[in-house]
């Protein structure tokens, strides 16, 4: 199948352009910018040459349409996250209007397949103990969350003219990430400042190449659910805690505050960014830190054939991925970046050898 891909160069979507690339699909890319696909698609073994190149915006539904001719799926993964007030119109404008321009190019075409990334985000905040596809959409005040759930409340209209898959990640991150997003960023504060935030509750978190199986496998028709959670684990911030110092072998401070104090300060960083200050905590990350739930991921785990990538293997394949790429330093990382230099080291003296011979 010649599946079209949006977001291409963000962090789901390489990751899916080279899942559903390995699982036998065409694929065409929508981008803005072909000039960044090497770069992106590099740590996978692949280069622009092996995808075709459609350029446009999300807002341009001409070019959409165009990159649509001969496609028999749609994967739409496109977004932006800001949490900058400036940006408001530019987050509805691509979140909410582009999902909407982009499943009506393909509402009229005859897709055999079309998947919609959403967020859990859009269903936010939980009902129960546990999150699931089948939660209604939420009426977030804040304003990403607002964008992904009116582009939700979209997705789910054109599902009754278009075969589309709505799929709902938690906090994604993984390796080879070439947004290098708030997850792993707040990874490295961590273990740069050796103090972790540890609060009530924990964090749902998806690996990005779990997801990206779950993709492929949306393509090679392995469910008919109209909706699904993503693959994920639950983490909470004392574990987190303990893994980060497991992982690098360090001790961190735990810097321990009540949910309901970080909530307040949430509200007040609100108040703050609407007066046009630069906050680095919202309500909106008071409340997902806090009240996040795990999520029913089985439908996710089926599509695969295994149990998603585990919390220890995420965290050190991020960590390590960080130091290569140059986000942290090996010192920070301890352990981790021990190994690596070790390892680094090991080929160098391989390659010497075979030098020499």
């Amino acid at each position: 199948m010649r599946v079209l891909v949006t977001g291409a160069t963000g962090l789901i979507g390489c990751h899916s352009v080279a899942a559903l690339l390995d699982a036998g699909h065409c694929v065409r890319v929508f981008v803005r910018d072909p000039g960044k696909l090497d770069a992106v698609l590099a740590p996978f073994g692949l280069s622009e040459a092996r995808v075709e190149v459609a350029i446009g915006g999300v807002g341009d539904r001409d070019a959409i349409r165009a990159a649509l001719a001969d496609c028999g799926g749609l994967l739409h993964c496109a977004g932006l996250f800001s949490p900058a007030r400036e940006d408001e119109a530019l987050l509805a404008e691509t979140n909410v209007e582009g999902t909407r321009s982009v499943l009506e190019a393909a509402a009229g075409i005859g897709l055999e397949r079309a998947v919609y990334v959403s967020s859990i985000l859009a269903l936010f905040p939980p009902r129960g103990d546990t999150m699931t596809s089948e939660d209604e959409v939420a009426e977030p005040a804040s304003m990403y969350a607002a964008t992904k759930a009116d582009a939700e409340r979209i997705a789910r209209e054109f599902q009754t003219r278009l075969p589309v898959t709505i799929i709902y990640p938690a906090a994604v991150q993984g390796p080879d990430d070439p947004t290098f997003s708030i997850g792993p960023q707040l990874v490295a504060n961590a273990l740069i400042s050796g103090e972790v935030l540890v609060t009530e509750g924990g964090l749902a978190t998806t690996d990005v190449r779990d997801l990206a199986a779950v993709i492929a496998g949306i393509f090679d028709g392995k469910t008919n659910a109209p909706r699904l959670m993503g693959p994920s684990f639950y983490l909470r911030h004392d574990r987190y805690h303990a893994l980060l110092e497991s992982l690098s072998g360090r001790s961190l401070k735990a810097r321990r505050i009540p949910g309901w104090l970080l909530r307040l300060l949430g509200r007040v960083g609100d108040v703050a960014q609407r007066l046009g200050h630069s906050v680095q905590l919202t309500y909106e990350a008071a409340e997902v830190l806090t009240r996040s739930v795990a999520v029913d991921d089985r439908e996710a785990c089926r599509i695969i054939g295994r149990e998603p990538i585990g919390e220890e293997d995420s965290f050190r394949d991020l960590i390590a991925w960080m130091i290569a790429a140059g986000h942290l330093d090996a010192a920070a990382a301890g352990r981790v970046g021990v190994k690596g230099a070790a390892r680094d080291a090991a080929g160098d003296e391989a390659r010497d050898a075979g030098t020499a011979r």
